[in-house]
């Protein structure tokens, strides 16, 4: 009698791309790269030391990301190897996460954040320019109110 294999469900979500942009597997975070015209969801985790390359900035050339922990230059076609299978349909997205390892599965949220990674290499993100409006902190100094 031949052996039955167990079988494994694939869990899926549906992203809605104009809300959200990043989705929490348990300990893994997965953002969306838009990249050559693509949306992908992609791996949160910068090979070198595990940096979040959500909040890395593109090089001049586009083709790589500057990891904000240590600068390390993470190439754009290394992370898209990361990604996860979705389907995109308008602003919806179909994603198929990770299986977890536990009967339960891992807790899965799906939130906005700001992602630098989608910006040109030049333009500022929302933090600095928070910054510049309330006044620049040097390193080493702390803020007050």
């Amino acid at each position: 009698m031949p052996e039955r294999q167990e079988e494994q469900m694939a869990r899926v979500i549906v992203m809605d791309l104009s809300r959200h942009n990043t989705v929490l597997v348990g300990h893994d975070r997965y953002f969306v790269l838009h990249t050559e015209g693509r949306a992908l969801l992609v791996l949160d985790r910068c090979p070198h030391r595990g940096g979040p390359l959500s909040l890395a900035r593109r090089t001049p050339d586009g083709r790589r990301l500057s990891c904000p922990w240590h600068g390390t230059k993470v190439g754009v076609a290394a992370v898209k190897r990361t990604s996860l299978p979705m389907v995109r349909s308008g602003d919806e997205a179909v994603v198929v996460l990770p299986d977890g390892d536990d009967e339960g599965g891992e807790p899965i949220s799906v939130i906005r954040k700001e992602v630098l990674a989608n910006l040109p290499p030049d333009a500022p993100c929302a933090a600095e320019s928070a910054g510049e409006a309330a006044g620049a902190v040097g390193a080493g100094e702390v803020a007050r109110r």
